[in-house]
């Protein structure tokens, strides 16, 4: 078991660190390793680098951290991927909510931290905890809202979720930890191989009405072998001081994102943007980069997204597309939309059709 550091503050990058970048960093690792899968294939047209994944500092926008799941999820071909890489995910992964947990007295207290604090763990997580009972056997039921709205995405999240938090509480109380039972939405034709049967020792059941986590109340009393609760204290309050900021950043970008949308057929300039806010075009750059990202990251995110919806759903011309997002020509658009995902427009909608 990890102990907790012995000095005051938390480095910076535990500070800022969110678990899903860690994640997908991994899952992308096992898609290059063991299907061929290269990480620039999925990386291409989000605004995401190797090199910004890489950092452990930087916060991925939520459009960035849900494109790259579906990406993921539907270029994967492997039932058990979720599993391999959520297994992989430990305290130290979660960081400084890890360090909060660490310091509980109990798997209950553990437990309600979780909860409490499960943005941290990515922009819009979101858990609930209730008393159930569960084939008899009384339980407090923690509920999984998958962030993802595609499908295979919530899958492969709510999945790489269960097995991270199977991982996490055997290395709090120490030893395995048997769950009362696991319930999912999806099915998986996976569920009774091996890789399950080891690492959940209870009852798994596909096709249910939600995903949820049944902890016995006997676990739940169970002591954890190393509190430090001056610690956990100390984490705790930073927990809530990232929650303020994770707020104020979300709104932030949200704001810069729809006056982007806003001005059909034109481009704000970062002067524009930041006369909004009353601040300098200096200043706003500053509150970006601390955030992770740049101007011309978030204008393209947002241009990429109206670009594939208007091709996906609409029957304007590429010429019109082009004008309504701000292009001097098609030729221009049709330059960017190929950095971005690889192809042409007229082969996206084809596609997408």
């Amino acid at each position: 078991m990890t102990l907790l550091p012995s000095r005051r503050h938390a480095p910076p990058v535990i500070q800022r660190q969110l678990l899903n970048s860690h994640e997908i960093r991994l899952m992308l690792g096992e898609l290059e390793q063991n299907q061929g899968i290269s990480p620039g294939t999925i990386l291409r047209g989000t605004g995401v680098s190797p090199q910004a994944l890489a950092d452990p500092a930087r916060r991925l926008t939520l459009e960035q951290e849900l494109e790259l799941y579906t990406r993921i999820a539907h270029r994967n071909s492997d039932p058990l991927l979720g599993i391999r890489v959520g297994r992989r995910l430990s305290l130290s992964s979660y960081g400084i909510l890890g360090y909060a947990v660490m310091g509980a007295m109990s798997v209950s207290e553990a437990l309600a931290l979780v909860t409490e604090f499960s943005p941290l763990i990515s922009w819009a997580s979101q858990h609930t905890l209730t008393d159930e009972s569960y084939g008899g056997i009384p339980c407090r039921c923690l509920t999984l809202f998958p962030t993802a709205a595609d499908g295979r995405a919530a899958a492969l999240e709510i999945e790489s979720t269960i097995a991270s938090l199977q991982s996490v509480f055997n290395e709090l109380v120490g030893e395995p930890v048997r769950f009362a039972g696991i319930e999912m939405a999806h099915d998986n034709p996976a569920l009774g191989e091996r890789e399950f049967r080891e690492l959940f020792q209870c009852p798994v059941r596909g096709g249910c009405s939600r995903n949820a986590l049944f902890f016995p109340v006997s676990l739940l009393s169970m002591a954890l072998p190393y509190p430090q609760p001056e610690y956990s204290t100390l984490f705790r309050d930073m927990c809530r001081q990232n929650m303020a900021s994770l707020a104020e950043e979300r709104g932030l970008v949200e704001a810069i994102r729809e006056m982007i949308l806003a001005q059909e057929g034109s481009v704000p300039t970062l002067q524009q943007v930041a006369a909004r806010f009353s601040l300098s075009a200096r200043t706003l750059r500053r509150h970006l980069g601390l955030i992770g990202v740049s101007y011309r990251e978030l204008l393209e995110e947002v241009r990429y997204g109206a670009a594939r919806r208007s091709l996906a759903s609409t029957g304007l011309t590429v010429d019109v597309i082009a004008a309504q997002l701000g292009y001097s020509d098609a030729r221009s658009f049709r330059t960017a939309f190929k950095r971005w995902s690889g192809m042409t427009p007229s082969a996206y909608r084809l596609r997408a059709g």
